[in-house]
Formats: C-alpha cells, structure tokens, sequence
C-alpha cells in the first residue's frame, strides 16, 4: 500500500471513527429528551415592575378595592372555613419551599394538592364568556379564603410562569363579586420580567414601561376589551430597536386561538404562553384571538 492509499484510509477512519461519535451523542440527547418528564419542576423567578411603570385602562365594569382593604377581611370562621384556610397556608407553605429548594418532589406535591383545591372550591367549567364562569361555592370560598388564593396564584406565576395559575388569577379578577384585588395588586403580576423577557400574565387594556438592558426605553401596551371580547392587541413603542421576548399567556379554555403580525402566524396553545422573540420597534402590532 502506497503513502497516498495509507493517507486515504486514514481519513477515512477519522471521518467513520468522528460521524459513529456523533450519531451516539445525537441518540442519547434524543433519549434525553424522550425521558424528560414534562410536567418536572422548571422555575423561571420572574420579577414585578415597579408600580409606577404600570399603568392600567381596565373596562369600567371592573371596580378596584383600596390597598388597605386587601388584607383585612375578617369574619367568624366555621370549622370547615378555617379547614379552608389551613389548606391555603399550606400551599402557600410548599410554595416557599420549592423557590428556596426547587425540589422536585415538593413540586409534585403542591401541583397535586393546587389541582385538587382548585377543583374542589373553583371548579375547572366555564370560561369568561360563558354564563357558568363563576362556578365555586361561595359558602366555603369567603373573602379571606380568596386574599389567600389570590396570594399564592401570584406568586406561582412570577415562580413557574404556569398558565393555570394566571387563568385562577383571571377567574377571581373578572367573575368574583368581590375580588380582593387592588390597583397595587393588580400591576404586581399583570407584567413580570426576567431582564428583557418579559411575560404579559393577565389580560387587561394596561401598558408598562421600562429601561432595557441595553439602553433606552420600552413601552408593551395591551388594547382589548377582555372579557367583553376575546381579542388583544399588543403594541410596542421603543426609542430604537430593540431585542425581547415577549411571553403571553393563553388561556386553557381558549379554542384555536391565533397570534399573528401580519401574515406572520406564531405557535399559540391553549395552556400555554406563546413567546415571540424578535426585535421590537415602534408600530409592531401583535393581534391575539383567543376564540376562533
């Protein structure tokens, strides 16, 4: 065999020897991701703006309750209220512990006990444009029992950014007589941020404005008559282009609903956020349909 034939057979080795590492690399991230447990705990920390960059243009039909009324409900409880309210302080517990831990198995546990509470006293029917949306035993769910949900739902959000928390957060907000939510209240999870990822976790006509990392001012504006409607349009003004990702949130109960930028459609689940990562400018209009 000659230099030029033992070269030849060497390169081709290395080729065979480097494609058999990369089909095995390849397979096992394949089995990786096959064995990932979808509902395993993923905790994302989102943070609040500031109150004075949110601003709200809610309907008028939504009235606001003073700050100082939120937290001072106060009745004589049954003992099955005051089991209520044990089973709320010990979600809001477990919530604690799995942001200081990230336990899976806490995780497991409090997702566990959430669906079962939120089944039993809220029901899972109906959605905002439906007669039967507010479908729970207002016996068992007093005012200090729904301060306590409305409390721990949003500090699940700004933890895991799941949709069902926002969705429980909404079923208080517009179909609960008297929802324990304040202005303050309000504009502490409407918007939530990691840097520039920014997650618009309740639906409401609103804007918030705020610095990018990189320099120079943001506004995210929501136009919508929601619930009355089931349409939103997302706006943006910005002093220049700028990157983000937006995160909005999709309703479990919505039906093919759609996002779009012209005749650009994005990936828009029931039950899930719908990020859209692109650079923003001034006049960037997103229109979301939530029923179609």
């Amino acid at each position: 065999m000659n230099l030029r034939s033992i070269k030849t057979f060497q390169n081709k080795n290395f080729i065979m020897k480097h494609t058999q590492l990369f089909v095995f690399i390849w397979m096992v991230l394949i089995l990786a991701s096959c064995g990932k447990d979808l509902n395993s705990l993923s905790v994302i920390n989102s943070e609040s703006f500031n109150e004075r960059q949110v601003n709200l243009h809610f309907q008028s039909g939504l009235d606001l309750i003073a700050d100082s009324l939120v937290d001072n409900a106060q009745s004589a409880l049954s003992n099955n209220q005051q089991l209520v309210l044990n089973e709320l302080d010990e979600l809001i517990a477990m919530t604690k512990l799995v942001s200081k831990s990230e336990s899976d198995s806490i995780w497991d546990e409090l997702s566990r006990k959430w669906n079962k509470f939120n089944a039993d006293h809220f029901g899972n029917a109906g959605t905002p444009f439906s007669l039967n949306y507010v479908s729970f035993d207002s016996s068992e769910i007093f005012p200090e029992a729904i301060n306590k949900w409305t409390e721990l739902n949003i500090e699940l959000v700004k933890l895991l950014g799941e949709v069902r928390f926002g969705d429980a957060l909404e079923k208080i907000l517009y179909g609960y007589e008297n929802a324990p939510f304040s202005e303050k209240r309000i504009k502490s999870i409407i918007y939530t941020h990691v840097f520039d990822q920014v997650y618009i976790n309740i639906i409401g006509s609103s804007s918030v404005d705020y610095q990018h990392t990189t320099g120079g001012n943001v506004r995210i504006i929501q136009e919508t008559n929601y619930p009355k409607s089931n349409e939103m349009i997302i706006k943006t003004e910005c002093s220049d282009v700028r990157y983000m990702d937006i995160f909005i949130r999709i309703p479990s109960w919505a039906i093919n609903p759609t996002v779009s930028q012209g005749n650009v459609k994005y990936v828009a689940r029931p039950g899930e956020y719908c990020q859209i990562s692109k650079k923003w400018k001034t006049g960037v209009e997103i229109k979301v349909v939530l029923k179609n």
